[in-house]
């Protein structure tokens, strides 16, 4: 085997697994990102994030004490909060084109969650399970709170 054959072999790898490197390290990148502001959201309300979930270009997460829910959004940097001590109600808005968390507080005030929206992302069926999830962990929150 020469010299030539064998930078070719080296070369064509490199080629091969570079774009699958450079995606999961962006991916990482965009986690990071989401996950740090999640946390200063939490301490902008101090506390601390104890359970949280990156999914695509949004994560949501809870505090340690269950008050506190919190969101960002990588797209346009979007960040929110709700306090679910004031929070009635719960539920998952699914339509053909968004996915999102509905939450009703006091006062008929409405604050809502875009996990999902067809002409920001590409269609995913990872959102709606991560609705259900939060929407489990809510709603069971509030019925702690409440009980």
């Amino acid at each position: 085997m020469d010299i030539t054959t064998l930078l070719i072999g080296v070369a064509i790898v490199v080629l091969c697994v570079l774009p699958f490197w450079l995606s999961g390290n962006a991916r990482k990148r965009r986690e990071k990102k989401l996950t740090d502001a999640l946390n200063e959201l939490a301490q902008s309300k101090s506390t601390t994030i104890c359970n949280s979930e990156v999914c695509g270009n949004n994560a949501i997460g809870i505090d340690g004490g269950g008050r506190w829910l919190f969101y960002a959004r990588d797209k346009g940097g979007l960040r929110e909060c709700v306090d679910l001590k004031n929070v009635r109600t719960c539920s998952i808005v699914d339509k053909s084109d968004t996915i999102g968390l509905l939450f009703v507080a006091d006062g008929s005030t409405e604050v809502y969650f875009e996990l999902f929206n067809s002409s920001v992302e590409a269609t995913s069926d990872e959102e709606s399970k991560l609705a259900a999830r939060w929407r489990k962990i809510v709603v069971e929150r509030l019925a702690a709170m409440k009980g």
